[in-house]
């Protein structure tokens, strides 16, 4: 099957063009037709993209609607939600960004439970149930409930550092968080290990993620680096799975 929708990183598109409401709807019902559970849990983190919402809401009332449960981590790093998904003993995850793409692109990835991307052939048969689907409403049944997943950043945050020795003690860092999804978590980590963090790119308004700053504009902390006032700076990009090291 020649697929029309997944790419190489989900579904991506324009927001609200390409990339509908009504579109990530039958994903979230078709996620969980696939999956082996019939009421599967499925945590869903995004970035900070003014449609992230719109697109989480959506993708929420699919897999309400098909009988499964939504367990919403809110602005996290596509690695956070991988991680959250072993963690948490989760059947699937669900990414909403576009990556380094600007804010009015967006996508959907999901995660099967072991953690990693879905395979071409498990994406082809999301595509399959979602070409079914169109139009037409869910199988009857008893919605699945919707939670909010307490204290998402710092479960991550525990998973990835417990039993890691590392002291960044005097260390002094600089980051540029793109003003996207790691604006939170990034510099909590790196104060947990000992450093002395300073952060631009942390100023999220939903439309300035990945605006000339983060991964794919790195010029602008490498002029900073130059001043000598840190030994290290990282940029990442709107979804925090990339991420550029300035010395």
């Amino acid at each position: 099957m020649t697929r029309m929708l997944f790419g190489t990183d989900g579904i991506r598109g324009v927001a609200n063009e390409f990339l509908t409401a009504e579109l990530a709807l039958t994903a979230g019902r078709a996620i969980v037709a696939v999956l082996p559970d019939r009421s599967p849990r499925v945590i869903i983190g995004r970035d900070t993209r003014i449609s992230g919402p719109m697109l989480e809401s959506a993708l929420v009332a699919g897999i309400s609607s098909a009988g499964g449960i939504a367990e919403l981590a809110g602005v996290i790093p596509t690695p956070a939600v991988a991680s959250l998904v072993l963690s948490q003993g989760a059947d699937a995850g669900a990414v909403i960004s576009a990556s380094h793409n600007p804010y009015r692109d967006n996508g959907i990835k999901f995660f099967g439970a072991d953690g990693f991307k879905l395979t071409d052939k498990q994406e082809a048969g999301i595509e399959r149930r979602m070409e079914a689907a169109a139009g037409a409403g869910p199988e009857p049944c008893e919605p699945g409930a919707v939670h909010l997943l307490a204290n998402p950043v710092e479960l991550y945050l525990d998973d990835l550092l417990t039993g890691l020795d590392l002291d960044l003690s005097g260390l002094r860092i600089l980051l540029d968080c793109a003003n996207g999804a790691t604006w939170e978590s990034a510099p909590l980590a790196l104060r947990r290990l000992g450093a002395d963090v300073s952060v631009t790119g942390a100023e999220p308004d939903g439309f300035n993620i990945n605006h000339e700053c983060g991964s794919t504009h790195v010029d602008k902390l490498q002029e900073i680096m130059k001043t000598g006032e840190y030994d290290l700076g990282l940029a990442f990009d709107g979804d925090g799975d990339r991420v550029m090291a300035v010395d």
